[in-house]
């Protein structure tokens, strides 16, 4: 792999900017097609750029500024700002490139030197090219949509004002610019405009997609050095004779990367100025445009938001990516995120970078709304399980309104239980976080794989909470869709049907206010439920991966220490004090979670029970809805056990890493010493409900097991 393979979105950039891709000593030579007809594009495209700068603000004095009532001049302002901000960014971007054309290229050919070699271990280069490639390939994925909608929307209007009969032609342009010639009433007049806006565009887009992704390049170019020269200085042994001299190289090393970055910062002030500016007025004169336009031209300027507030994100984003470190407070952006959905309070400890934030009132009327709606939902679907007409003379009917008033029971038990959990324990769980907070501090050193287990981590929570978030909007949805399709079908009856069956102490049925206020209790309901029953799975998954770190991270300096050395007997001391310690931590997580564990894999046997026999006896939607719930019940499941089971395969780890370390070439002592480690790491760790069964998959299987049969016992007796 070369610094040449991280360039393809940069070279489609310059091709569509009808530039010269980037060449440097080393790169392979292209040959360039067609390049006095892309001269002449990219020389209009230029010229039209510079035009529309004018021309926006021409339009804006001729005809904007004569609005006479207040919200119109607003507004004709407003577009006029957005429009000129987003032409002066795009001829910005094409100035800072032209200009520092060559330092870019000098800068590439000093970064191509660096580039490490692929078989230097302390580089990550598979990780970080397979980042910036996903990055760039959102970006120009996203720049081609916004181009092609864009230019397509006037051409779409006027098609469909032509269409429809009773509307005049607009002849709107994709913005409000003046041209020498007429366009309003002149399909000549109206195309030679178009062209010309997609024309400027064009390029300017192409400057936009090479100025990003040359910012992305940069930034994990830096991040793979910083990240190569860690690693070494992790991995140096001042013990040895060539220590100094190594240190040395290093330091000059160190010197040369701040060089670059210097330079990288120097060739793109320009660019991260005029970006930050105008993006600013852009993103504000956007978003009033938004609101006092028609329909038609605030889609065009919700794009025009998007599209700055993108190009800002991805410029700030590549900055911090390479100023910062990784914390444990990364690992927690999840919960967070939770948290903030919800307003439960959020964690803190000692360590943490962001301040803490008080809630205001609000804030605290929204939470406690929602979890006194919670507490009342267990009251509610009881009494309306009471309430069931047990002289329904079907009984399957009468045995699936139980059923699905007892699955939604178990639902609001264990979201109970659970916020009582996370709030009665959270100063315990922010104690749990400050010593992982100390020991994380272990985790620089290189025998530590943290970034791996923060992707594989990571990855695993956030499908988990884009599943969950889709759950709550389907589930609280529901009954409104449903209500509003039985009245445009003109239906006789309306069914009044609440997400869930529970008892109210007000009418319901034939009462729009009575269902409107159900409906918003249990949206409240169902959110701090659900948030609740996303974050305590997430808090176990954040503490075993922790631990999963620390044991991957133990095994490995367990292999790595040589018997022969003079301090292997120190380096194996300190080793079984932090085993004892990773199994006092696990062990006081464990606790912590024993009720958790419990009512979480027993309430779940009895209601994914229940759900599946709901879903086979009611209609299509309720069924949509069991079945949305079976699933919540399993994820749920899963992520802890699978959890469980990971932290079981990393602790088992110790004793082979103890067992395949030179021991037999170390004095008695030492192998007395590890010896006490490998009869402590006999059994693998794990967690257990209560010390009746470990949370793994194999419990996780027998508890779906175990719903089925009963399911198909129930079933049985129909």
């Amino acid at each position: 792999m070369q610094l040449h393979d991280h360039m393809k979105y940069v070279d489609m950039g310059c091709k569509m900017a009808c530039i010269p891709r980037y060449q440097w000593k080393g790169r392979p030579t292209e040959r360039m097609l067609y390049a006095s007809e892309r001269r002449i594009v990219f020389l209009l495209g230029t010229i039209c750029q510079i035009f529309q700068i004018a021309g926006v603000l021409i339009y804006w004095y001729c005809n904007g500024r004569m609005a006479k009532d207040t919200g119109t001049f607003v507004a004709q302002l407003s577009e006029m700002c957005s429009s000129f901000t987003l032409t002066f960014v795009g001829i910005c971007n094409v100035y800072a490139l032209l200009v520092n054309r060559n330092q870019i290229e000098t800068l590439l050919e000093e970064l191509e030197e660096l580039y490490p070699r692929s078989r230097s271990k302390h580089y990550r280069c598979q990780h970080y090219f397979d980042m910036a490639m996903a990055i760039m390939r959102i970006e120009f994925l996203f720049y081609m949509f916004f181009y092609v909608y864009y230019n397509s929307a006037p051409v779409l209007l006027l098609l469909w004002e032509h269409f429809h009969e009773g509307y005049d032609l607009s002849y709107k342009t994709q913005t409000n610019t003046w041209f020498p010639w007429q366009v309003h009433g002149s399909a000549f007049g109206f195309a030679m405009a178009v062209l010309s806006i997609i024309l400027a565009s064009f390029v300017a887009i192409g400057f936009s997609i090479v100025t990003q992704n040359l910012v992305c390049l940069f930034a994990f170019q830096l991040k793979l050095h910083y990240d190569g020269i860690s690693s070494q200085l992790a991995s140096l042994d001042c013990r040895q004779p060539g220590a100094h001299q190594e240190l040395r190289i290093l330091i000059a090393y160190h010197c040369r990367i701040l060089q670059l970055g210097d330079q990288v910062n120097n060739i793109l002030n320009f660019v991260f100025g005029a970006s930050l500016v105008g993006a600013t007025i852009a993103i504000c004169m956007s978003s009033i445009s938004i609101l006092l336009l028609d329909f038609a031209s605030a889609c065009k300027y919700v794009s025009n938001l998007v599209a700055f507030v993108l190009y800002n994100f991805v410029i700030c984003y590549m900055g911090t990516e390479v100023s910062s470190a990784m914390q444990l407070e990364d690992f927690m952006r999840y919960q967070d995120l939770v948290c903030q959905a919800s307003q439960l309070p959020r964690y803190w400890w000692k360590g943490r970078r962001s301040l803490e934030v008080k809630p205001n009132w609000a804030k605290r009327l929204i939470f406690w709304f929602g979890a006194v709606n919670l507490i009342y939902h267990n009251f509610g679907c009881v009494m309306f399980g009471y309430f069931v007409d047990g002289r329904i003379e079907d009984s399957i009917e009468y045995l699936a309104e139980l059923a699905s008033v007892g699955s939604m029971i178990g639902f609001t038990i264990v979201g109970s239980l659970n916020l009582w959990k996370m709030l009665s324990l959270k100063s315990h769980f922010e104690n749990l976080l400050d010593e992982f907070e100390e020991l994380f501090q272990l985790t620089k050193d290189r025998s530590y794989r943290t970034h791996h287990y923060h992707e594989e981590y990571t990855r695993h929570i956030r499908n988990a909470f884009i599943f969950h978030s889709a759950a709550i909007v389907y589930y609280n949805s529901l009954p409104i869709i449903l209500l509003i399709r039985e009245h445009l079908s003109n239906s006789q009856q309306m069914s009044y049907r609440i997400q869930s069956s529970t008892w109210y102490p007000w009418p319901i049925q034939g009462s729009i206010p009575g269902f409107l206020a159900a409906v918003v209790c249990q949206m409240f309901s169902c959110i701090i439920n659900m948030c609740v029953n996303m974050f305590i799975p997430f808090l176990v998954n954040f503490f075993g991966i922790q631990l999963e770190i620390h044991f991957d991270g133990l095994a490995r300096q367990l292999e790595s220490i040589d018997a022969r050395h003079p301090n292997a007997k120190n380096q194996l001391k300190y080793l079984i004090v932090y085993h004892t310690k990773l199994l006092n931590l696990a062990e006081r997580v464990n606790q912590s979670f024993d009720f958790t564990f419990f009512i979480s894999l027993s309430v779940s046997m009895i209601s994914t029970c229940f759900l599946a026999i709901s879903m086979t006896m009611f209609d299509f939607g309720t069924s949509l809805k069991h079945l949305l719930g079976i699933l919540l019940f399993i994820t749920y499941n899963f992520l802890m056990c699978r959890s469980g089971t990971h932290l079981i395969l990393k602790s088992g780890k110790v004793l082979p890493a103890a067992f395949y370390n030179n021991w037999y070439e170390g004095d008695l002592a030492y192998r007395r010493m590890l010896l006490i480690l490998m009869m402590r790491a006999t059994k693998p760790y794990m967690w257990r409900t209560y010390k009746l069964a470990p949370v793994s998959i194999t419990t996780y299987m027998a508890t779906l097991k175990f719903s089925y049969q009963m399911f198909t016992c129930v079933r049985s007796l129909k």
